[in-house]
């Protein structure tokens, strides 16, 4: 399971961090350098800078432990930070299951003796997210820089500044902007559900929130039309976020926003996020999201460090590994001032036979202008009664005792149901003979 890092802080002075540092340090380093006061730290700094073994402690301890403490104090500092999920101890994949609703069956005492003791397989999602960046950002301080630390009351914070300051920001700016580009994927792909505003001014601004308000107030209730996966699923307004670039937020009044989804502006601003712009996409002035739609951990961050003795120089390391994904079974909204429609959805395969009691997977291609979402609804006809079944995914399920010959597998999409692709299935040993 992942964990929420401990973000202890460090608000030491020079002297507070010499110490801290001489305190869990070797026996021999605690005889070589003595307690640290304002008035010493000359002295403090020479044995550190003549020795080397002391000096390879004394730096080892430094970003090891003194700049760990910082970077952690500073974790989740991007604008998206509230969707990262903790850290992960073991492993490097996380499984995310979601169990669909159940069924519901017309009460028959007729038939109750021969449909009691038949299984129902619960109808169980599974979606695993690995492990999939692995960075190590890189800084170097010379022997030079680390004499400098010792000539002033400031020069150890100074120092830890420069070690950790190039490599958090680093770090932390390229996790913004792949977390953005994650959300711009997903709208890319159709993986969101579209809705169409204007461009935003002064004018239409209290209709552009109205629109915001109805869709949020539709993700409360059940429904499988606002995930990628279909699952019936609803996303509490507590559990919302409505992500939106600086451009739109300048013109959309924030206390309109906080009235609309019934908050003051002090709650609100929790369930609101401002970032400059949604990457690559067109047109997209905000997204409305569950906030488990993110599945991002971190794996691993360590700090290393080495000495060339050629060159006179430390090089330090900060290692990050991550885990970037998404949930298929989150709600996501975005709205955009394209225009969205649905061209065409064919299915795949368009035609094939399937043994009863077995089972055959279809897929849709469907092709849209702007970005509306791609999800489609699955259903089977026949000719006579349909005792086979198709799950949101696109899997069909052949009934052992199917008696039609020929099935057609029908995808609708969710957005535009005038548009659908079809497929053929033949029931092998239910050929019609001729």
């Amino acid at each position: 399971m992942p964990t929420i890092p401990n973000t202890t802080t460090l608000n030491g002075s020079t002297v507070d961090i010499l110490n801290a540092i001489r305190n869990s340090a070797s026996q021999t380093y605690q005889d070589r350098v003595p307690t640290a006061t304002q008035d010493n730290i000359k002295a403090v700094g020479a044995p550190i800078i003549e020795f080397e073994a002391i000096q390879n402690e004394f730096l080892h301890s430094l970003v090891n432990r003194i700049a760990r403490v910082i970077i952690t104090s500073k974790s989740y500092s991007n604008p998206l930070k509230r969707f990262k999920k903790g850290i992960l101890e073991y492993g490097e994949t996380v499984e995310e299951i979601f169990v669909n609703v159940a069924r519901a069956h017309d009460f028959n005492p007729a038939t109750a003796e021969k449909e009691v003791f038949k299984r129902e397989i619960p109808n169980v999602n599974t979606a695993f997210h690995r492990m999939n960046t692995q960075n190590f950002y890189k800084t170097t301080i010379s022997n030079e820089q680390l004499r400098q630390a010792f000539i002033s009351a400031s020069g150890v914070t100074d120092l830890i500044g420069r070690i950790v300051d190039s490599l958090y920001t680093g770090a932390e700016f390229d996790e913004f902007l792949i977390m953005k580009q994650m959300i711009a994927d997903g709208v890319n792909n159709g993986r969101f559900q579209a809705v169409t505003v204007p461009t935003a001014t002064t004018d239409n601004a209290k209709a552009i929130v109205t629109e915001i308000k109805a869709m949020s107030n539709k993700l409360q209730f059940m429904s499988g039309d606002y995930n990628p996966m279909g699952v019936i699923t609803h996303t509490p307004v507590e559990d919302q976020i409505l992500i939106m670039d600086s451009a739109f937020d300048a013109v959309v009044d924030v206390n309109v926003l906080a009235s609309a989804f019934n908050m003051d502006k002090a709650q609100f601003m929790g369930h609101r996020l401002l970032i400059d712009n949604f990457a690559d996409t067109t047109g997209v002035v905000a997204v409305l999201v569950d906030a488990d739609w993110f599945m991002v951990f971190d794996n691993f961050i360590g700090f290393t460090e080495n000495y060339n003795g050629e060159g006179l120089y430390w090089n330090y390391f900060y290692h990050v590994w991550k885990t970037y994904s998404n949930s298929p079974y989150a709600n996501a909204i975005v709205f955009t001032t394209q225009e969205n429609a649905i061209t065409s959805v064919t299915v795949d395969p368009a035609t094939v036979s399937v043994d009863k009691g077995q089972t055959a997977r279809f897929s849709a291609d469907v092709v849209v202008t702007g970005v509306p979402s791609k999800l489609v609804s699955w259903s089977v006809t026949g000719t006579d009664a349909v005792k086979s079944t198709i799950d949101n995914t696109g899997v069909l399920y052949v009934s052992a005792d199917e008696t039609n010959a020929t099935l057609t597998v029908t995808a609708t999409s969710i957005v535009d149901n005038t548009v659908t692709g079809t497929a053929t299935v033949t029931i092998l040993g239910n050929e019609v003979q001729g």
